[in-house]
């Protein structure tokens, strides 16, 4: 009984300074899954689908977003007096776009663009017909949107799991316009986009569970080799 107890005591000890132990695990992320996207209008919208997490490889910690737009975006000034006006004073004439990619659980990444140099100066009478115009248009190539990472756990990220499952990702531009006028005067905006939406999965390989039954079984044979001797 002396020599049963003083093994189950072994084993105990064996086990607590395996649980004692910091855990560990391996921390990868999958390849970039990508997929292209287009917007007629600074308005417009589009969807991009991806594949969910394969939870054979692991645990997943979290999910990663990024984009790449090109874009074009034209800001147009309206004058609907007969005489030139001055436009942009205090505050010179824009137009914006903002685009958004969303994905579940408020996976979200934003660009923003401005059409530039704000325009402050003369806009053209309508000359008889029915208004003038000037335009500043902007195209802009390779703009990257911040790299943002949702992070949490599978019960969490729970709409992101599953290999066959579908994660959408919604890509919104909206656009605005901005800037001092004086009477009989407009402007709006119009553009396009098209660009690469880019999703990640970050997850952890843990240290297997079975490290904790080997050095038991290993501490076992021990004892019983002593008491065989």
């Amino acid at each position: 009984m002396k020599k049963l107890a003083s093994f189950l005591v072994s084993c105990a000890a064996a086990l607590s300074f395996v649980t004692a132990a910091p855990a560990s695990a391996t921390i990868l992320t999958t390849p970039w899954q990508s997929g292209n996207f287009s917007l007629a209008t600074a308005d417009g919208t589009a969807q991009v689908n991806f594949a969910g997490f394969d939870t054979s490889l692991g645990t997943l910690l979290g999910v990663t977003i990024k984009y790449i737009v090109n874009e074009t975006l034209t800001d147009t000034i309206y004058n609907f007096n007969s005489n030139a006006v001055t436009v942009g004073n205090p505050n010179g004439v824009s137009a914006t776009s903002t685009i958004t990619a969303t994905g579940p659980l408020g996976l979200t990444t934003v660009t923003q663009l401005t059409t530039s140099p704000l325009y402050a100066g003369l806009v053209d009478g309508n000359g008889g017909n029915p208004f003038s115009t000037h335009t500043i248009t902007n195209t802009v190539s390779g703009i990257a949107s911040p790299v943002n990472t949702l992070n949490g756990n599978p019960a969490t990220l729970a709409a992101y799991l599953g290999a066959s499952n579908t994660v959408s990702i919604a890509v919104n531009g909206v656009g605005s316009q901005s800037g001092s006028l004086p009477p009989n005067v407009l402007n709006g905006y119009s553009g396009s986009a098209n660009g690469v939406v880019y999703l990640q999965y970050i997850y952890d390989i843990p240290e297997p569970a079975s490290m904790a039954l080997f050095a038991v079984g290993l501490l076992a044979l021990t004892q019983l080799r002593r008491r065989k001797s």
